[in-house]
Order: C-alpha cells, then sequence, then structure tokens
C-alpha cells in the first residue's frame, strides 16, 4: 500500500492510497473520514486485486472541497472521477455513507468504465424522496437542523448526528479522541450533508445503470437507512439488497470481513 497525490489540472490536489495487483476496486469513504477507514477492507481484496481508495475532498490530507453555494455531490464526484479514470481500466466502484452517494454520482455520468457498484448505507436521500417515501420528510428535519447548528459553530453538535445513526448516548460512549476527531470533522461533514440534499436524480437516469449494483444496510441501523436500500435497489435493473446481520452505519470498521467478503463476491462477478 502507497499513499499519493493525485493533481488535477488547475493544481487540486486528491491525496489516495494504492495497493494490490489486478482489476481495479475504487473505494470512497464516508464522511467524516478517510481513506484510512477501508484499511482493514483493503487488506482482504489486495490480494486478488488492485485497490484504490481517495481521501475524498475536504476529508484525510486532500484539498477541501471546491468553494460553491449551495455545496454540491458533483463537485466531490469530479476529483473521484478523475483520479478513477487515470487508472485506465474497467473498475468496480464502491462506497459507503456519503461516499456512496459520490460512487453514485460518478456512476451516473457514464464517463468511466464502472462494471459494478456496490454501496454500503448510501445516505442517498433524494432517491427516497424520488419514491415519495415518508421517512424523507422527518430525517431532512433532523439534518437541516444539524448543518444550521454545525454552520452556526456549535461543531459539537456531530453528537446529535451520531446518535441518529448509532442509537442515543453512542457518542458518549466514544473514547475522547474519537469524540474529538468527530467534532474537527463537523464543518467538512455539514457541507457533505447539504450537498445530499442538492443532488437531482431521475429514475430514467438510475435505470440505464445497467450492471449490478448491490445495496447493503446493517440489521443494528436506523430504519431509514433500510428505506434508502430498498430506494435504490428498487430504481435500478440490476438491483440487488443484502442485510449485514449486526451491523451498524459503522460496518465497514465493526465488519471488516463482511464487507470484504460482499466486494470480493461483486468483484468475482462482474470482472469474470
Amino acid at each position: 500500500m502507497a499513499s499519493k497525490l493525485f493533481e488535477r489540472a488547475g493544481g487540486r490536489r486528491l491525496s489516495w492510497e494504492d495497493g494490490g495487483n489486478g482489476p481495479a476496486i475504487v473505494l470512497v469513504h464516508g464522511s467524516p473520514g478517510a481513506a484510512r477507514n477501508w484499511r482493514d477492507v483493503r487488506g482482504r481484496l489486495e490480494d486478488r486485486y488492485r485497490v484504490v481508495a481517495p481521501d475524498m475532498p475536504g476529508h484525510g490530507r486532500s484539498d477541501p472541497r471546491p468553494a460553491a453555494s449551495p455545496p454540491r455531490t458533483d463537485d466531490v464526484a469530479d476529483d473521484v472521477e478523475a483520479l478513477a479514470a487515470s487508472l485506465g481500466a474497467p473498475l468496480l466502484l464502491v462506497g459507503h455513507s456519503y461516499g456512496g452517494n459520490v460512487a453514485l454520482q460518478v456512476a451516473l455520468r457514464g464517463r468511466v468504465p464502472v462494471v459494478g457498484l456496490v454501496l454500503f448505507e448510501p445516505v442517498a436521500l433524494k432517491v427516497l424522496a424520488l419514491l415519495g417515501d415518508d421517512a424523507f420528510a422527518p430525517t431532512r428535519a433532523v439534518f437541516d437542523d444539524y448543518v444550521a447548528r454545525v454552520t452556526g459553530g456549535e461543531h459539537r453538535a456531530v453528537e446529535r448526528m451520531v446518535d441518529f445513526w448509532f442509537g442515543a448516548g453512542a457518542f458518549a460512549r466514544m473514547p475522547e479522541a474519537v469524540q474529538g476527531a468527530l467534532v474537527a470533522g463537523a464543518p467538512a461533514n455539514a457541507l457533505d450533508v447539504q450537498a445530499s440534499f442538492n443532488e437531482t436524480h431521475s429514475r430514467e437516469a438510475l435505470a440505464k445503470l445497467a450492471y449490478p449494483v448491490l445495496t447493503v444496510y446493517g440489521s443494528r441501523s436506523p430504519q431509514v437507512s433500510l428505506r434508502i436500500a430498498q430506494a435504490v435497489t428498487a430504481c435500478v435493473p440490476r438491483g440487488e439488497l443484502r442485510t449485514l446481520e449486526g451491523g451498524t452505519h459503522a460496518m465497514t470498521a465493526t465488519h471488516a470481513p463482511a464487507v470484504a467478503e460482499l466486494i470480493g463476491e461483486m468483484a468475482g462477478r462482474c470482472f469474470a
């Protein structure tokens, strides 16, 4: 595994990790987070595949996301897409949480040779809205309140977001160092949350994804995670839905062997 810097025209830099040999798998982490969040997963894939994991703009060692009002997932997808295109090979695209939104956006553009898509609890709430799901409005209210608080300087409001995903008191039970990292990452995360609500999707565009799309949710995650996964699966022609038993929104860290197995299974099919 090697840490590298990818420089785009205009000087924007994207930090990324590169390891293994074989067909390419691109892993996009969640928010807040970094490429290192995938290391326990990557180690189980690099004997068969080239595994590439960028730090999304605004996270890790990458440059901040481009200044835009309102924030857009497209801006993050630009950098991830450019890195993916530079690999010069067909690839399996994988995303977790907001990284799933970014991966989906790259896939929908159709500019890089994607052979399959794996999404671990994407926060694709606009796909939920597309189907008129009644879980959208109350979830948006929680997220809008969080963004308003963080934008107003209340970075510890990230506790509300953690407890939303993992249950009341989850943040308080975390080690102090983890709490500190989450608080520090709140401003970047709030931009990503805003961007997720500025996404525009159509059933027509989603229906054009002709390759397998696997969406995974954890059995211990909030109900909205299942509803989003069901919505994505319903909108794509070759959608598959899996439950990761015992998994939560942090499944890529807590259930790395199972996550790697699901990715490897999809890669085996898509690269056959």
